[in-house]
């Protein structure tokens, strides 16, 4: 079962989120659900889960997360975050250096790197870029 979770700059319509993730997992897109977290039950069991949580500022105010059941294989995460960036003209951020809360990996449709987030705006759940970066 795979589980991923990024940061998005801006989320796309519910609709076309739904498309473009059955189209990088490859599944019918009536086996993907996408929702609110923690408010949207979403009705029969669904191939693949796509929810959403507002972080209410910083750079990057959506987290994103997509789960699928045993039956789906798929990109990797940095993959697939590449991908809905690519569709959507959009940036993604994703754990990066595991040793340091300060490094986060930039994933846009044409780049992945390294960058270092503001770690006081970090403690108030924001996430905004200090504008170093490393390869």
């Amino acid at each position: 079962m795979l589980s991923y979770s990024f940061l998005l700059d801006r989320l796309p319509d519910p609709g076309d989120l739904r498309r473009a993730v059955s189209e990088v997992f490859a599944v019918d897109p009536g086996g993907v659900h996408v929702g609110r977290l923690y408010e949207d039950a979403g009705g029969p069991p669904a191939t693949v889960s796509c929810t959403y949580l507002d972080l209410d500022g910083g750079e990057f105010p959506w987290r994103v997360d997509i789960g699928a059941d045993d039956t789906v294989t798929g990109p990797g995460e940095a993959q697939a975050a590449a991908a809905l960036c690519h569709r959507f003209g959009l940036r993604a951020l994703l754990p990066g250096d595991e040793a340091s809360d300060e490094w986060w990996r930039l994933v846009t449709a044409e780049e992945d790197r390294l960058v270092a987030v503001d770690l006081d705006q970090l403690d108030e759940d924001r996430y905004v870029l200090t504008g170093r970066s490393r390869p």
